[in-house]
């Protein structure tokens, strides 16, 4: 196992939100920033794609340190590439949505088998990753009330992982000790508050898509895809807004117990791509082949080198991402 040093280390914490293929921005920002040296990765938070890349991260670095997660990583988006899952998944469900149109008394029906299964069980030492040194947090939704649930280490298993990667239309829901679980992108995609309260004061969430958008979609299949988006998007940016509303009463107080302390400690980064990746751009999040991964890692790793360029010395100083900022901006009040 790898063991922490202390000396010269940059201790961080990641939220990486899920999104099907397009996880491999992900992989290509985190490809970039494990570079860097002395970085160290306390704890991850993920969502679909992203509680994939968190797996990923924490079994290589457990085998290797920073270069082990980088090889992990590329190892796992490889093996997605050559199941071409996710194109799989969408060429059945399509051929089931037709199917369904004609026969209106005979729905389709998702998947029984999971087609991630195998490369998930084959490629991920769970009982390793128990005990590892990278704390995890995978979100899931509970089916029977949408409640957010996370899994962490002590909680880690093959059917956790698949059940944070769980779209409905496509997979049957994952059942684990008598509950079924959906995707987790719609209850928290990423979620933040596990990441709070302990360990370094900087947090990085990698987003999938921009904050805003700023092309407004005419078509069908545009539409669907950014009502996607935005539903995927929408807890995160509630959890954002209400971590903003604490901070702002917290300043307004003299006296703060320890959690209140860390709170204003807190020092948040964010990497988003530059553009939105859509459908229309050549990005379709179905498409799992090996040159469209590519692309988006290298997008990836494009992005990251602009953030390390502008902000790599703010890491351990201070934030990077003004929650504020981004409110005022957005047009969300800070007000109760």
């Amino acid at each position: 196992m790898m063991q922490r040093s202390n000396a010269n280390q940059t201790p961080i914490k990641l939220a990486l939100q899920g999104g099907g293929a397009h996880g491999a921005f992900t992989w290509g920002v985190l490809d970039r920033l494990l570079e860097l040296p002395g970085l160290d990765i306390e704890s991850i938070s993920g969502t679909s794609s992203g509680a994939m890349n968190a797996v990923a991260v924490a079994q290589g670095w457990l085998r290797g340190g920073a270069a082990g997660a980088r090889e992990s990583l590329d190892a796992f988006w490889r093996a997605l590439a050559r199941q071409n899952v996710v194109a799989d998944w969408w060429a059945v469900a399509a051929g089931m949505f037709d199917h369904a149109q004609k026969l209106p008394q005979s729905p389709g029906a998702p998947l029984s088998v999971n087609p991630l299964r195998g490369l998930v069980e084959g490629m991920f030492d769970m009982d390793a990753l128990r005990t590892g040194p990278i704390q995890l947090r995978l979100a899931a939704t509970r089916v029977r009330d949408g409640a957010l649930t996370l899994f962490d280490n002590a909680r880690l298993s093959h059917d956790a992982l698949l059940a944070s990667a769980c779209l409905p239309q496509w997979f049957a829901a994952v059942e684990i000790d008598g509950e079924a679980y959906w995707d987790g992108g719609f209850a928290g995609n990423p979620v933040l508050e596990p990441l709070l309260d302990t360990g370094s004061d900087d947090l990085l969430c990698i987003l999938l898509q921009p904050f805003e958008n700023v092309k407004v979609p005419r078509h069908a299949r545009d539409i669907a895809e950014l009502s996607a988006q935005l539903s995927f998007s929408a807890a995160f940016k509630r959890e954002l807004r209400d971590l903003a509303l604490t901070r702002q009463r917290l300043a307004r107080h003299l006296l703060a117990d320890a959690e209140d302390r860390r709170l204003r400690r807190l020092r948040m980064h964010v990497i988003t791509p530059r553009e939105a990746l859509t459908v229309a751009d050549g990005f379709p999040a179905s498409d799992t082949r090996l040159h469209q991964l590519q692309g988006l890692r290298a997008l990836g790793r494009e992005s990251a080198s602009d953030w390390c360029e502008r902000h790599q010395g703010d890491l351990g100083e201070r934030a990077s991402f003004s929650l504020t900022g981004w409110l005022a901006a957005s047009g969300r009040p800070l007000s109760s």
